[in-house]
């Protein structure tokens, strides 16, 4: 009998991000649409972040994310996969670098 081995695993696809991400688990809020949705960042880079939601959301769909105490972050869904939704930050890197080392060192 032939059975799975961990090969048989399929991978979500090769990692094209390009700034390193910190794992953070933190309450956040989405804005969509006039709208407020409470949701859990899961990871965040200054690139974007993956997110935990409980609305439904679409690939390309405009949002902001605000973090309490790290500031409101404009972005547009890049992908979903069932509760989980990841968003790249449409504003420049450097700019959200600053208020982002804070969260990933203190959280």
């Amino acid at each position: 009998m032939n059975t799975p081995g961990p090969a048989s695993t399929t991978s979500p696809g090769p990692d094209h991000r390009g700034h390193a991400r910190k794992t953070v688990l933190v309450a956040g809020r989405l804005l969509c649409e006039g709208e407020w949705q409470t949701c859990e960042v899961v990871n965040v880079s200054v690139g974007g972040a993956k997110l935990r939601v409980l609305g439904i959301y679409c690939q390309g769909q405009e949002l902001s994310l605000e973090i309490k105490s790290c500031g409101r972050f404009p972005g547009v869904v890049a992908w979903v996969r069932g509760d989980e939704v990841g968003v790249t930050f449409s504003c420049d890197p450097l700019e959200t670098a600053e208020a982002l080392i804070s969260l990933a060192t203190h959280g």
